[in-house]
C-alpha cells in the first residue's frame, strides 16, 4: 500500500513541508533555551505532570484487571506499590512510604538587598521515609539534600496502640504554634509568619505523650526536650533554652452548641512552654522576610516562658487562621553593675484568610479535587492574604529606652506585615505560589538598611512534593 497523504500536504506541496521544518526548529531553539535556563523547574513540571497522570491511571487498570481476570490472585508478602508515592508493603506488618519535598524559589526586592540564597534558591530538597510497623509502631526519618545547619529534620517513632495516649519520641517540633506546626507543603503563603519564624520553638529532641478525644473535637500535646529548639538557637546554631516542658490543647466546641453548622468547624487552642535559659547573648531575635535581623539576640539569663493561642476556620472554600504569642526571657543579673533587669517581652499576631476561586480542594485543603491537566480541569486556584506584626521591648520602663542590649528600658521595635499570595494547586504532587509582602520597621536606625522603613518582596515558589 502507498503512503496516504493528506489534503493539506498535497495543497502546499514542498513549501508547506519546508515551513513546517522551520517551525518545527524554531520550535526545538526556544525549548532548548528554555531548558538551559531552567532545567531543574522545568523536568519538574515535566515529572510532576507525568506523576499525576500515573497516579491517575493505576486504579483504572487495576479495575479492568478486575473485570477481565476472573482469576483471583493472591496478593505477594512483599510488594511494591505507587499511588501517590512509591511504597514497600509486607503482608500487613510492615508498610515504608518513600517520600520527597523540593521547594524552588525566586525572589526579587525593590531594595538593594543581598541575601545569603540570592534571588535563585532551591530552598528546602528533602528525602525521607515514613510508615508504619504492625499498624501500631509509626516512624518518620527525613533529611535535607542542600546545606543546612541542621541536615536532619524528623527523625521520630510514634506508638499508638492507645489512640487516646499516644507516646512519641526523637527529633520532631515542639508543640507550640500553629504556623509552625503546619507542614511547609501545606502553607497558604510562601513563608512562614514572623512570629512562626522567631517566637515558636521548631524541632528539638524529647518524647512526648498525645491524643485525642471524642472524634478530634479535644486534642491534647504534652511533652519534654532537650533544648528550646531550632528557632532560638544562635547565629552559631548553639542551644539556648535547656529542660524544656511543652503542653497544647486544640478542640472544636462549638460542635457541641446548638450554632450555625457553618461554624461547627471552628477550632481553637493554646499553648505553653517552660525552659531554662543560661546566662550569655541568648535571647529570641527578630528578622524580616529577606532575614535581615532588626532585633538582635539580648543579654538574658533566667526563665523563657512561651504563651500562644490560636483558631483556625475552614468551610467551602473560605479558610480563616489566626494567632497570638507572648514570650517572656528573664533577665536575672545581666545589668551592667550585676542587677537584675525587667524581662525581654517577645510578642506578635497574624491573621490571615483565603478564597478558592476556581476548582476545588479537598476535605484536607492540601490538593485540589481535580487534578491538571486530567478531567479538563486546571487543578484548583486559590487567593489569600496575610497581615502581622512582631514587637520586641521590655516589660517595665524605668529611665530613658536604650538600643543597649543590657538597657533596662529597652527601646522597642517591631516589624509590621502584608502578604498578598496566589496558590495553584495543580496536582497532588506540584503547587505554585505567588507572594507579594511589604514590611515597615518602626526603628529606622536598626533597619536593615538605615533610614528605610518600608520593605517589598516579591517570591515566586514551584513545589514538587511526592
Amino acid at each position: 500500500m502507498g503512503t496516504r497523504v493528506c489534503r493539506h500536504c498535497r495543497i502546499g506541496g514542498m513549501a508547506s513541508v519546508r515551513r513546517a521544518v522551520r517551525d518545527c526548529h524554531a520550535s526545538c531553539v526556544t525549548m532548548n533555551c528554555m531548558v538551559r535556563r531552567a532545567p531543574f523547574v522545568t523536568w519538574l513540571v515535566a515529572f510532576g505532570s507525568l506523576a499525576s497522570l500515573h497516579g491517575q491511571q493505576e486504579p483504572l487498570e487495576k479495575d479492568h484487571q478486575k473485570e477481565d481476570d476472573p482469576v483471583v490472585k493472591k496478593p505477594r508478602l512483599v510488594r511494591f506499590v505507587y499511588r501517590s508515592h512509591p511504597s514497600l508493603r509486607v503482608g500487613k506488618m510492615l508498610r515504608v512510604d518513600f517520600r520527597a519535598k523540593f521547594h524552588t524559589d525566586f525572589r526579587g526586592f525593590e531594595l538593594p538587598i543581598t541575601t545569603d540564597e540570592g534571588l535563585f534558591d532551591l530552598q528546602r530538597a528533602r528525602v525521607g521515609i515514613e510508615g508504619n510497623f504492625l499498624k501500631i509502631f509509626e516512624f518518620e526519618l527525613e533529611r535535607e539534600l542542600s546545606p543546612h545547619k541542621n541536615p536532619w529534620r524528623d527523625a521520630y517513632g510514634n506508638f499508638r496502640y492507645f489512640k487516646r495516649a499516644q507516646l512519641k519520641a526523637g527529633k520532631f517540633k515542639i508543640p507550640f504554634g500553629r504556623d509552625q506546626l503546619s507542614s511547609p507543603t501545606n502553607l497558604p503563603f510562601i513563608l512562614r509568619s514572623r512570629i512562626g519564624d522567631y517566637l515558636t520553638p521548631a524541632r528539638d529532641i524529647g518524647f512526648m505523650f498525645h491524643g485525642r478525644f471524642y472524634d478530634r473535637g479535644l486534642n491534647y500535646q504534652v511533652g519534654f526536650f532537650r533544648e528550646d529548639g531550632e528557632n532560638a538557637k544562635t547565629k552559631d546554631n548553639e542551644g539556648t533554652g535547656e529542660n524544656v516542658f511543652a503542653a497544647r490543647v486544640t478542640g472544636t466546641p462549638l460542635r457541641l452548641l446548638n450554632v450555625s453548622p457553618h461554624l461547627k468547624n471552628l477550632e481553637i487552642g493554646g499553648a505553653f512552654t517552660n525552659s531554662d535559659v543560661p546566662a550569655g547573648v541568648r535571647g529570641l531575635r527578630g528578622r524580616t522576610a529577606a532575614k535581615e535581623t532588626f532585633f538582635p539576640h539580648s543579654n538574658v539569663f533566667g526563665r523563657r516562658i512561651r504563651v500562644g493561642a490560636e483558631a483556625y476556620w475552614n468551610d467551602g472554600p473560605f479558610t480563616v487562621t489566626g494567632e497570638f504569642i507572648h514570650v517572656q526571657e528573664a533577665r536575672t543579673k545581666q545589668g551592667l553593675r550585676g542587677e537584675d533587669l525587667p524581662n525581654l517581652i517577645s510578642r506578635g499576631w497574624y491573621l490571615s484568610g483565603a478564597w478558592v476561586v476556581l476548582g476545588k480542594k479537598k476535605p484536607d485543603q492540601t490538593e485540589p479535587a481535580n487534578n491538571f491537566p486530567l478531567h479538563h480541569s486546571l487543578g484548583a486556584v486559590e487567593i489569600g492574604a496575610r497581615a502581622e506584626q512582631i514587637r520586641f521591648g521590655s516589660s517595665e520602663h524605668p529611665g530613658r529606652p536604650s538600643r543597649s542590649l543590657r538597657a533596662a528600658n529597652v527601646l522597642p521595635n517591631s516589624d509590621r506585615a502584608v502578604t498578598m499570595g496566589v496558590n495553584w494547586y495543580m496536582n497532588r504532587f506540584m503547587k505554585v505560589q505567588f507572594n507579594a509582602i511589604r514590611e515597615k520597621i518602626e526603628d529606622v536606625q536598626r533597619s536593615p538598611i538605615g533610614g528605610v522603613s518600608i520593605y517589598w518582596t516579591r517570591m515566586v515558589r514551584m513545589q514538587f512534593v511526592m
